[in-house]
């Protein structure tokens, strides 16, 4: 009885692995072996599960806070090639990882254009960055960065950034439990920059305000799982907020 139990398990185990095994070829297959002769042109790398692709060991590299390590393991499984194939977002990738690589992409202008997942424009809308023309990004981006270049221009918010930075200090100095420091440290950038560019001064309202942002941007980096329990989902309810 113990051997057929064992060898009853065996089979399963077996079982399993060759149905993952399917399941990552069918995938590769589809994405790539039928591109035929044109898929000898692509880098090194994988395409992941079906469905997910290589969602799920990227959203648990940032959710054990080390996020490098998703790039690491591309290192480690591809060599250092610095460009990889692989399926993000929903969609087939191509990663590059060197800063000489990731500059040429970013400078080209001509032959690189800006591209979104489906994901990030359901939690923006159509009106963030993502979704205008270069010219007009670059308006926008010179009437938003301008408040915060340069030593002259910051020189105006300085007693500010110092009283939120001492009032800070003081209250979680006096607080008995533990703290996340980097929480507490994102709460006094966000007010900052809202003081800077909105002039709105912290209150209850501004903290529920962080607090949704927080989700909104955790839900960018997210799986587009839109179902109660998920970051996708509680993004898309901060972005009504």
């Amino acid at each position: 009885m113990e051997f057929n139990d064992y060898d009853n398990f065996t089979v399963l185990v077996g079982i399993l692995i060759a149905a993952f095994g399917l399941l990552k070829w069918g995938n590769e297959w589809y994405y790539v072996g039928r591109l035929g002769e044109n898929r000898h042109s692509l880098p090194p790398g994988d395409m992941g599960w079906p469905f997910i692709g290589n969602m799920l060991s990227f959203a648990i590299s940032f959710k054990m806070g080390h996020p490098d390590s998703f790039i690491s393991n591309l290192h480690t499984r591809f060599n250092r090639t610095h460009i990889y194939k692989s399926h993000m977002f929903g969609s087939p990738s191509v990663i590059v990882t060197s800063p000489d690589a990731c500059r040429r992409v970013l400078m080209d202008n001509e032959t690189f254009g800006p591209g979104w997942p489906i994901s990030v424009t359901e939690l923006l809308g159509d009106r963030g960055f993502h979704g205008i023309t270069n010219e007009e990004h670059r308006r926008l981006r010179r009437l938003t960065a301008g408040s915060l270049s340069g030593a002259e221009a910051m020189s105006f918010y300085i007693e500010y950034i110092k009283d939120i930075a001492v009032t800070s200090l003081k209250d979680l100095s006096e607080k008995e439990k533990p703290i996340e420091l980097l929480t507490e440290m994102r709460k006094n950038a966000f007010n900052i920059i809202m003081y800077i560019i909105l002039g709105i001064e912290t209150s209850p309202e501004l903290e529920k305000l962080e607090k949704e942002y927080h989700f909104l941007t955790h839900a960018l980096k997210a799986m587009r799982i839109n179902l109660p329990g998920f970051a996708y989902h509680r993004g898309l309810q901060a972005s009504v907020f």
